[in-house]
């Protein structure tokens, strides 16, 4: 399985992007046609925000979502037809206590979806992403990669679970959890689970929690940079990537300004 599944910039330059901004405790509903194309950037969510999409068939939708105010207790829900194509991209850089539920179901033979997370904690925050993915036809494909760091007294949990249900056979999952903590008082967890009903699929996960490799700081320190440029430099290698999911480039700019505001 790919690394990344995307859908090419020039067919998403040619959608009239959707711009959302949810209020707190405000359910939107989106549907998207058949055959259809789109672009949805979330500029930011609040407490207790819902965010409903279907995909009918063989509609293709791209979700860039950023966020910077509190979004505690937040859901993603997202519904495929066959051959419908998801893929959302999740640019957190919130203060304080955040929970966010992801449920994507594949429900029509030969849907995919891919969710990349990258999430940055520090001081006292304390966030939970719990991110589930339901194959529920055969054929189908989802790779869910998050990325995180955590620093100061914070917390950061990645969870979720992968099924594949009987029947869903041909079908591919694949999560990646992986976590940089840069202090001893950092609580950080990753605990994707797989849950297999069906014999003829293949699916993985991989989870990683861990310090900063004291070679990678030794190498940037001997090139003349101090500790703090040094976990910046690595910081913004670990959560730029992110950026390649939003197609305005001042959001992208914005984006690189959080990461270096809250390191």
């Amino acid at each position: 399985m790919k690394n990344e599944i995307l859908i090419s910039e020039s067919e998403l330059l040619k959608c009239e992007p959707i711009v959302l901004s949810l209020k707190e405790n405000e359910t939107v509903q989106i549907n998207i046609n058949s055959n259809d194309t789109s672009y949805i950037f979330v500029r930011d969510f609040s407490i207790g925000s819902i965010l409903n999409i279907h995909l009918k068939e063989n509609a293709k939708l791209q979700l860039s979502l950023l966020a910077k105010n509190v979004f505690d207790k937040a859901e993603i829900n997202v519904d495929l037809e066959k051959g419908a194509f998801f893929a959302s991209y999740f640019a957190d850089f919130s203060k304080d206590k955040e929970k966010l539920k992801v449920t994507i179901k594949l429900n029509g033979e030969g849907s995919s979806a891919y969710w990349h997370l990258a999430s940055l904690t520090a001081n006292k925050d304390n966030k939970e992403f719990n991110i589930n993915i339901n194959h529920n036809a055969g054929h189908t494909i989802a790779l869910s990669n998050n990325f995180g760091v955590s620093k100061d007294e914070s917390k950061l949990i990645f969870s979720g679970k992968s099924a594949i249900y009987k029947g869903s056979h041909g079908s591919h999952t694949r999560q990646n959890s992986k976590i940089m903590v840069f202090d001893p008082s950092c609580d950080a967890i990753a605990r994707p689970v797989l849950k297999i009903d069906e014999k003829d699929i293949e699916a993985s996960h991989g989870a990683v929690v861990g310090r900063i490799p004291e070679e990678h700081l030794f190498y940037l320190t001997s090139r003349g940079l101090d500790e703090s440029q040094a976990k910046r430099l690595i910081t913004y290698g670990y959560l730029k990537p992110i950026t390649r999911g939003f197609i305005d480039e001042s959001v992208r700019n914005e984006i690189v300004e959080l990461i270096e505001g809250r390191m």
